[in-house]
């Protein structure tokens, strides 16, 4: 596949090209499992979210408006994600 911005890989994402999807979830795994490290200390919970952030990534691409970086937005979605399972660890009752 020829050097293509994360954009145009979303953009044909979005249109049915399935490696593209693969390419776009391949370019911020990492990322993301990086975020979900530091924010929730586990490496086998980061594992959890950072599965559960990208399915809603791809699931989601197709409401990609382009008024940021795409990474800036799978940053948001991940984010946002790891706020609400750090807050729910922290709800849970105590045995």
């Amino acid at each position: 596949m020829p050097d293509r911005s994360l954009e145009e890989l979303a953009a044909a994402a979005v249109a049915g090209d399935a490696s593209a999807l693969e390419a776009v979830l391949a370019s911020v795994r990492d990322d993301v499992y990086g975020l979900a490290l530091r924010m929730l200390w586990h490496t086998e919970d980061a594992a959890d979210a950072t599965q559960d952030i990208l399915i809603k990534v791809m699931t989601r691409l197709g409401t990609y408006r382009g008024e940021a970086a795409l990474r800036t937005w799978v940053f948001g979605i991940a984010a946002n994600h790891l706020r609400t399972v750090r807050r729910s660890r922290f709800e849970r009752p105590r045995p």
